[in-house]
C-alpha cells in the first residue's frame, strides 16, 4: 500500500471517527420543530390534565425534544398561580376555559393549544334526600361558590332540566367549605367538586342530583400560554404539544407505570391516582382534534365557550361576546396530526 494511500485512508477514518462523535450528541435531541432552548416556566399540579407533565420530566422527554422546562410547583396555591401567569411569571399553566374567559375579559391575552381534559365527575349538585329531580330545585336554596365556573354550571343545569337561573335562591358558598355547611339543614342542595361532593353524601345522607359526566364537555381544561409566547416561540410550544401527545399514549398504553409515577411524587396509591383520573378524563389528539373543531355544542370547545361567555355577561363581568377563535388555537394540534399521517405513509 503507497504511503499516499496510507495517508487518504487514515484521514477518511479520522473524519468518521469525528463524524460519529458528533452524530451521537445530536441523537439526543428528536427531530421535529426548531426549539429555542430558552427556559420556559410551567405549573405543576395534582391533577390528572396535568399529569403528564410531571411523566414527561421523569422520563427527560421535554429535554429529547430540545425544550428547557423549569416546573413550578402550583399545589400550594393554584388560584394564585393562575394569576403569576396572566402576570408573565409563569409561561405555561392549566386552565379550565372558564378561567381562561373571566380573564381575557379581563384584559389577559390567553391561548389554549390543547384541552387536556375535561370533567367527568368531579363536579356535582348534592341536595338533601327529599329532593329528587333537578326540576324539584325550584324555589329552593342553593350553595355555590357565585362568579366561579361552579355557578355556570348550576346554570346550565338548570336551565336544562326547564328551570332560569331565578327560579333559586343562591347562597354564597366556597367549595370547600360545601359538605360542612350542608350539614347544617340550612342548605336545600350544594354545588361542588369532590372529594365534598362524597363527604356531603355520607355525612349528610346527601343526594347526587347531577355531575359533570352528565354533560361531558361542560367544564374542558387545557394547556394556555400568552399570545406572545406563541408568537415569538412557536416551536417551542409545538414541540412542547408533541411532547404532551407522546406522553398521553403512554399513559394510555402503560397505566401501572405512569399512575406509580404520580403516585411516588404526590404521595398517593397508583388507584388513588387512576381514580381520580375517571372523575376528570384524560382527552387525547383524537378527543382533541373533535373538541377544537368548530361547533355550537359542549362537544366543541368553541360551543361551550359560547355558552361561558354568556354567563358572564348575564353576570355583568362582561359587555363583550369574545371571539373564540382568538382565545382557542388549534394550530398545533393539527400540525402535530398532519405530522403523525406524513409518517404514516
Amino acid at each position: 500500500m503507497s504511503k499516499k494511500l496510507v495517508v487518504v485512508s487514515g484521514i477518511l477514518l479520522a473524519l468518521i471517527i469525528v463524524g460519529f462523535v458528533w452524530w451521537q450528541p445530536a441523537q439526543q435531541v428528536e427531530a421535529g420543530p426548531k426549539t429555542t432552548d430558552l427556559p420556559m416556566k410551567v405549573a405543576r399540579y395534582y391533577w390528572p390534565g396535568m399529569y403528564w407533565i410531571e411523566i414527561a420530566d421523569q422520563k427527560g422527554w421535554f429535554e429529547k425534544a430540545g425544550l428547557n422546562i423549569e416546573l413550578v410547583d402550583s399545589n400550594p396555591n393554584y388560584w394564585g398561580s393562575l394569576q403569576d401567569m396572566v402576570d408573565g411569571k409563569i409561561d405555561n399553566n392549566n386552565f379550565t376555559l372558564f378561567d381562561l374567559i373571566q380573564f381575557n375579559a379581563a384584559g389577559a391575552d390567553l391561548i389554549m393549544v390543547t384541552n387536556g381534559d375535561n370533567s367527568t365527575g368531579i363536579d356535582a349538585i348534592v341536595a338533601n334526600p327529599a329532593i329528587a329531580t333537578i326540576a324539584d330545585l325550584k324555589g329552593k336554596t342553593i350553595g355555590v361558590d357565585k362568579g366561579t365556573y361552579l355557578e355556570y354550571i348550576l346554570d346550565v343545569v338548570l336551565r336544562r332540566y326547564g328551570l332560569n337561573p331565578d327560579d333559586v335562591t343562591k347562597r354564597k358558598l366556597a367549595g370547600e367549605k360545601a359538605a360542612e355547611e350542608f350539614g347544617k339543614d340550612k342548605l336545600d342542595a350544594i354545588v361542588t367538586w369532590e372529594p365534598v361532593v362524597s363527604e356531603a353524601i355520607a355525612q349528610s345522607n346527601g343526594r347526587k342530583l347531577f355531575d359533570t359526566s352528565d354533560i361531558p364537555g361542560i367544564s374542558p381544561a387545557g394547556q394556555t400560554f400568552h399570545h406572545s409566547f406563541i408568537k415569538e416561540r412557536p416551536g417551542d410550544v409545538q414541540a412542547y404539544v408533541n411532547v404532551w401527545h407522546k406522553t398521553t399514549l403512554f399513559i394510555k398504553e402503560n397505566p401501572d407505570e405512569a399512575f406509580g409515577i404520580i403516585a411516588e411524587i404526590y404521595d398517593v396509591t397508583p388507584d388513588e391516582a387512576q381514580a381520580f383520573a375517571r372523575l376528570n378524563q384524560i382527552l387525547d389528539l383524537r378527543e382533541n382534534l373533535t373538541s377544537f373543531s368548530y361547533g355550537a355544542g359542549f362537544e366543541s370547545l368553541h360551543g361551550t365557550a359560547l355558552q361561558i361567555n354568556n354567563f358572564l355577561i348575564d353576570q355583568d363581568v362582561t359587555k363583550t361576546q369574545l371571539d373564540s377563535m382568538e382565545f382557542i388555537d388549534a394550530t398545533f394540534i393539527r400540525a402535530l396530526n398532519h405530522s403523525l399521517q406524513q409518517e404514516a405513509l
